[in-house]
């Protein structure tokens, strides 16, 4: 195709969204209105998987120590548990700290405490890698001599990290659904937009317009409704996820992921998907015109 030919496809292409003033604001709505949702289901995804990723690294367990273990032997006993196969990082926490760590929370009521001596054990906290090993691995614990208990949270640990799946699963399937759905009704909008102007493809047609000639402008005009039905919820996306970082942030457990990291990627998500369905809904539409 030769140079000439692509400036006029461009010129014709960026000039039609002009004359079609009305449907080229329609297509563009559509585009706009799907991406939106859709940057905003992906803003959610990410937040959450990230959400869940970062409890699962921060869920651990306690080994209590019996008081019969002397207090030498209290670093052999966290080498042993630290070298069963999954543990992470083991922490020990002496009975002193537990004490002083109790006193904190009861703050006011410290007082109560005083003169009943340190009935704390020694304990060890324990982060495994893999935190659906949990259970498997506190029963190994257990079975350590030296240990007297171990709790982990029982049923609560395999039922958190079952919903964590499930939400994140269905975030997936969701985003996957949303961007079927959408890209069916930008082009069936985008269908609406060339169905307006037949006329104008079977006038081309009889004039000798080969299929490609005929096809340029209508390729450009719909990669130009979908980079701008992109961008305009890229811009509202940005701006108020960095909004809503600046709020949430004031709630510590809650804190968002940084606007770059997250929106940067969104943003070409969204404008790749935007140029992906100007194109395709262009070369969908326009096959059943270059039949006729």
């Amino acid at each position: 195709m030769k140079i000439r030919t692509i400036g006029r496809h461009g010129r014709e292409g960026f000039k039609n969204l002009f004359r079609n003033g009305w449907m080229t604001f329609a297509a563009v709505s559509a585009v706009a209105g799907t991406l939106l949702i859709l940057g905003a289901s992906l803003v959610l995804s990410v937040n959450v998987q990230a959400m869940s990723a970062n409890i699962e690294n921060q869920l651990q367990f306690n080994a209590y120590v019996s008081d019969s273990v002397p207090t030498k032997e209290l670093p052999k006993l966290g080498n042993e548990i630290h070298s069963i196969h999954g543990v992470r990082s083991v922490t020990f926490i002496s009975k002193a700290q537990a004490l002083q760590k109790m006193k904190k929370l009861l703050r006011t009521n410290a007082d109560l405490i005083n003169g009943l001596g340190n009935p704390l054990p020694n304990e060890f906290v324990i982060q495994v890698v893999d935190p659906h090993q949990i259970p498997a691995i506190a029963r190994e614990v257990k079975a350590v001599v030296g240990i007297e208990k171990v709790e982990y949270g029982g049923s609560v640990i395999p039922k958190l990290l079952s919903i964590m799946t499930i939400v994140r699963d269905t975030a997936i399937v969701f985003i996957a659904g949303l961007v079927i759905m959408g890209m069916f009704l930008i082009s069936n909008t985008i269908k609406i937009t060339i169905f307006t102007r037949r006329r104008e493809i079977e006038i081309m047609k009889l004039v000798g317009a080969t299929d490609g000639f005929i096809r340029g402008p209508f390729f450009v005009e719909g990669t130009l409704m979908g980079i701008v039905g992109a961008l305009l919820p890229s811009l509202i996306l940005y701006e108020g996820y960095r909004w809503l970082e600046k709020t949430v942030t004031l709630f510590p457990p809650f804190s968002l992921l940084p606007t770059p990291f997250v929106m940067d990627r969104v943003v070409l998500v969204l404008v790749g998907c935007g140029l992906f369905i100007g194109l395709w809904g262009s070369v969908v539409s326009m096959r059943k015109f270059l039949r006729v």
